[in-house]
């Protein structure tokens, strides 16, 4: 493929000189995998890396980062796993720590995985990438879907269009991955071995041949190349090339912004990016965003028009199975009567292998608690710290929650490789919209009633920090299966259904105020959904299995050590009666406000630690003092303690993977605000009875 030559030196910014980590092994390459959501990232990075993966968070930021590493034909390869986004723009916290990685010095290559079924949306974010100057390869994936729709694509006029390498994949069946490695190789040991290379494919390619803007556009962008050319200091030291940073400065780019605001003589070059905009946009009609995007998707036609094989016209029109499964799971009436029997399955999946585990392993530990008392005795503090304390804090996070977790999420894999996931979200879009999230937050809220931990986790489907934020406050309000098991237990069987009813009106009003609240109160808006509903398919069990350990892992490995550690804290303070003091101080609020008996603050406590512990407390402090349940609590007592326990937080293991998924300072203001509302709602029954009902 032949074309311009345009060798490191030749750009106004270098990235021939950049400087290597102190670190990196000479055969060492570093991949990033950038493309759309939905479109075969985390597959092909699950292909490549098998179980050699870390999960963390970009410094400084709350986005999620995954890395993994592989030797393959003699080289380390460090692969990350980039966020799923659709444009390099600045609305989204994931799109701009994405930017900043693909300029940055820790990458090598960057391989642009692209669903070749819908390659009119793809090759928009192509396009902007190619404007970074980066050494890129093109992967085609689900090309199995496109064959099977009788459409190929023309892969030498797409090389000699991009002048990239451009390779077919099915990443769920492992087809053309370690191609992409292959040639990988390749262009990293070409690039190092011809720094004055004359004509290669493995240029980076010039933009401006594959991509033009109108007249206008172009001659606003080259003027402002002249103008930020001219400053080569601040060019250098933004790492971006001055292509790119024109055509953000006229998208005015907050980021790019800052960049030329933070130099004095370049303040010239953002106020003609504004007079420029002004102007571009009284020509066309249109916001200066709309009329690039315009240019963009007008060459993007072009391209896919030259590149689309369509085999049999006929044969392409034929009406599949999976199309009648679109169109049933997405219809007005049948689609919500199939999601609500799905989220029915997943409930029963999940809840009938966690409560069968769940109670052989508690069956277990009560045998082997017998063993241990039999041998060294039921009070010796070893005993009481190490077997009650530290065992059990382990079997109970393992036996309460592991369980759960990840049966949850390998049904939720399931759902969301076979291209169900999607869909829900979509039919529950504008329901979600009044709450100041969109259709995906569903799955994890109502996933809730079985267990906080899991849907907390599940929020960081959310694109947005702001929508995640708001998902996970929601969920954590919902009535997990432990807190059913209180409301149940207590309200349900000694005063009645229609009271359980009165319960969940409340609890299910505090969620939509709050949400409501935090909608407009939160900086930003709800984004719109968009999502990629590829074609039904069979699920890949490989992935699945690797992905539903990948996310399990995080809370086996970090959630697993603070509850531990927790429950060892705890039983020292029984052991020295150190919550007991606890209850006086609580009184003010247990007793007066709520009407509660005085030992039920230290009841409360213990919910944290898991929920159903508070009635099973309760019902053992009734025996001790020779009563039941009835003649310790008067009904309203029953209804205040049954709210106020749905109402503050889930439990500990929640409030740590809500941290983990923000930070803790988040995840302790949701603390703070759940335990208050808690206590307010509960204290304005409590009196609002007395009161007005005289019970």
């Amino acid at each position: 493929m032949k074309h311009q030559r345009r060798t490191p030196s030749h750009l106004p910014y270098k990235r021939k000189g950049k400087k290597k980590h102190k670190d990196k092994h000479k055969d060492s390459i570093n991949i990033a995998l950038a493309g759309n959501p939905n479109v075969g990232k985390s597959v092909i990075f699950n292909q490549l890396t098998g179980l050699s993966q870390t999960i963390g968070n970009w410094p400084g930021k709350t986005v999620e980062k995954m890395e993994g590493k592989l030797d393959f034909l003699g080289y380390h390869f460090n692969i990350v796993d980039l966020p799923g986004i659709y444009s390099l723009s600045t609305f989204t916290l994931e799109e701009i720590v994405s930017r900043e990685f693909i300029i940055s010095e820790d990458v090598d290559l960057i391989i642009n995985v692209i669903d070749a079924t819908n390659l009119e949306r793809n090759l928009f974010f192509t396009f902007q990438l190619l404007e970074l100057n980066v050494p890129i390869i093109l992967a085609m994936n689900q090309m199995d879907i496109l064959h099977k729709r009788n459409i190929d694509l023309d892969f030498k006029k797409l090389e000699k269009i991009f002048k990239l390498p451009v390779l077919p994949v099915v990443a769920v069946h492992g087809l053309g991955v370690h191609q992409l490695l292959e040639k990988a190789i390749e262009m990293v040991k070409y690039r190092h071995t011809h720094l004055n290379y004359e004509n290669s494919e493995y240029e980076i390619p010039d933009l401006s041949v594959i991509l033009s803007f109108g007249k206008e556009v172009e001659d606003k962008i080259n003027d402002l190349i002249k103008g930020i050319s001219a400053d080569r200091k601040s060019v250098v030291n933004s790492h971006y090339p001055p292509r790119f940073l024109a055509i953000k400065l006229l998208e005015d780019d907050e980021e790019i912004n800052k960049i030329f605001e933070n130099h004095e003589s370049t303040s010239d070059i953002i106020q003609l990016a504004d007079s420029f905009r002004k102007e571009l946009e009284e020509i066309h009609g249109e916001d200066i965003s709309t009329v690039i995007s315009s240019e963009i998707y007008n060459n993007i036609n072009k391209i896919v028009e030259q590149v689309l094989i369509i085999q049999s016209e006929k044969q392409t029109k034929k009406i599949t199975l999976a199309d009648k499964l679109d169109h049933l799971t997405t219809h007005s009436i049948w689609g919500y009567v199939i999601l609500i029997l799905v989220i029915l399955g997943i409930y029963i999946f999940t809840f009938s292998i966690g409560d069968f585990l769940g109670g052989l392993l508690d069956e277990e530990y009560g045998i082997w608690s017998e063993s241990i008392y039999s041998l060294y005795g039921e009070n010796l503090l070893g005993v009481k710290i190490l077997w009650d304390g530290g065992v059990g804090g382990l079997i109970g996070a393992v036996g309460g929650v592991l369980v759960y977790v990840i049966p949850f999420f390998l049904i939720i894999e399931i759902l969301q490789d076979s291209g169900y996931l999607p869909r829900a979200a979509f039919l529950m879009d504008r329901v979600m919209h009044t709450v100041g999230v969109h259709g995906k937050s569903i799955i994890p809220m109502i996933l809730g009633f079985g267990c906080n931990v899991p849907a907390c986790a599940g929020c960081r489907i959310m694109e947005t920090e702001r929508e995640k934020k708001i998902s996970i406050v929601l969920t954590s309000l919902v009535p997990c299966a432990a807190t059913m098991t209180v409301v149940m237990g207590l309200v349900g069987r000694y005063l009645g259904l229609s009271w359980v009813l009165f319960l969940f009106i409340i609890n299910f009003s505090v969620i939509l105020i709050i949400g409501r609240i935090l909608n407009k109160t939160m900086p930003g808006t709800c984004t719109e959904l968009i999502m990629e509903m590829h074609e039904y398919r069979m699920p890949n069990y490989n992935v699945i299995f690797k992905q539903t350990w990948l996310r399990s892992k995080e809370f086996v490995f970090k959630a697993l050590p603070i509850i531990i550690i927790l429950g060892i804290t705890l039983e020292i303070l029984l052991i020295f009666n150190a919550l007991e003091p606890v209850n006086r101080i609580l009184s003010p609020i247990s007793v007066i406000w709520l009407g509660l008996p005085m030992a039920v603050g230290i009841f409360l406590i213990y919910g944290i630690l898991r929920k159903e512990l508070t009635l099973v407390l309760l019902a053992l402090f009734a025996e001790n003092l020779g009563l039941t349940l009835v003649e310790l609590l008067t009904p309203i007592q029953m209804i205040t303690f049954s709210l106020v326990t749905m109402l503050y937080i889930p439990c500990f293991a929640t409030v740590i993977i809500i941290a983990k998924q923000t930070n803790w300072k988040y995840a302790l203001q949701i603390s703070f605000l759940e335990i208050s509302l808690a206590i307010i709602i509960g204290g304005i029954v409590n009196w609002g009875f007395i009161l007005f009902l005289n019970l």
